[in-house]
């Protein structure tokens, strides 16, 4: 693949999200185009399927050696070798291992395809964007849309919905709370704790940030309902009408609508800014960040930390040395066409397409 010098763009982390998704669809089609007939192939036995191509190899290895890629998957892509290799943890459960495979399929065809490679170059955050199109194409292969309506309705994801889907798949924990999360009407996210209330995976839709990898959410509000009653009773269904999500330098984001599942061992939640797929009539509501403790914070407009000085009065969140907050965002629309993102004033009313792309 041959990388030319370009503009790189600077986006949200939803954004990053919706555009992520778009990715995914091109990894399909690119897959399709290289190995006609692979994607029905994969969904089956993705192990079995890339052990037949003569130019990737695959490899099994204890956990430890396959993490270190700061994948979001017990795996890595090693294009340092020849042919490239998948590596996977052995130790992993297949539905796990499934999802893992895929997610590293998806970083050889982002490496090797000229279009998609030039796609994760032009974003300003390439690494975190490559690895959210990986998990979108893993849960596009292993549950196709008519699999994933059957569980999932137009008015977006429940947790017990969730859970149903895992079940009737072969596909992992992870893989369900990602394609969940593409469909959710709004803002929100999409996690799967340890019964202790510690986070396993997480997907994000829009501007919600998900929790962290590892990070302890017993605390929240959802959670401390749902974890003792659903360790009595599993097949009970637990749902709050203000919680939160906690991040590791203190903030928060809420008030956000929860509910939360048992999937096969684990805690499912879904977490949305409005419209619950399970209530019929839910009030809108402000919601946003709340600062912490910590005096560093991650501008979610040009990425850069800086230490918190004044929060901004509208949204609470704290302003960059640029003047971004969380007004910014709300600001800002994703071009269909070009995938960037740019304030209001560049689009006509309804318009889903800069004026730029529009002439």
């Amino acid at each position: 693949m041959q990388n030319c010098p370009q503009e790189r763009l600077v986006t949200s982390k939803g954004y990053l999200r919706t555009m992520a998704t778009a990715q995914a669809a091109e990894m399909v089609r690119v897959l399709e185009e290289r190995q006609p007939g692979a994607a029905g192939r994969l969904a089956v036995d993705a192990l079995d399927e890339l052990r037949s191509w003569p130019t990737l190899q695959v490899r099994l290895v204890e956990e430890a050696q396959g993490d270190g890629s700061g994948c979001s998957v017990a795996g890595s892509y090693r294009d340092d070798l020849v042919p490239p290799a998948v590596v996977v943890a052995a130790s992993a459960s297949p539905g796990r291992r499934q999802f893992t495979v895929l997610h590293e399929l998806g970083h050889h065809l982002q490496q090797t395809d000229e279009v998609l490679g030039e796609a994760v170059m032009t974003v300003d955050a390439s690494e975190e964007f490559e690895d959210l199109a990986c998990d979108a194409f893993a849960a596009r292969i292993l549950l196709s849309d008519d699999l994933a309506a059957t569980h999932i309705e137009a008015r977006g994801p429940t947790a017990d919905g969730v859970a149903g889907l895992y079940r009737s798949s072969l596909a992992s924990r992870a893989a369900c709370c990602v394609r969940a999360a593409d469909r959710l009407v709004g803002p929100g996210a999409v996690v799967l704790y340890t019964p202790a209330g510690i986070v396993s995976f997480a997907a994000g839709r829009g501007e919600v940030r998900p929790p962290a990898r590892g990070t302890d959410q017993s605390a929240t509000p959802l959670l401390r309902a749902a974890l003792p009653r659903l360790a009595r009773n599993p097949g009970d269904i637990v749902t709050s009408n203000s919680t939160t999500i906690e991040y590791r330098d203190g903030s928060r984001y809420e008030p956000l609508y929860g509910q939360a599942a048992m999937c096969d061992g684990y805690v499912v939640a879904v977490l949305t800014v409005h419209d619950p797929a399970w209530r019929n009539f839910a009030l809108p509501r402000g919601g946003g960040w709340a600062p912490g403790g910590s005096s560093s914070w991650d501008c979610e407009t040009c990425h850069d930390s800086f230490e918190k000085v004044a929060n901004c009065s509208t949204c609470g969140q704290p302003q960059c040395p640029a003047g971004h907050c969380g007004c910014t965002l709300r600001a800002e629309l994703l071009c269909e066409k070009c995938f960037m993102s740019r304030h209001r004033s560049h689009f006509s009313p309804g318009s889903k397409t800069c004026r730029e792309c529009a002439e």
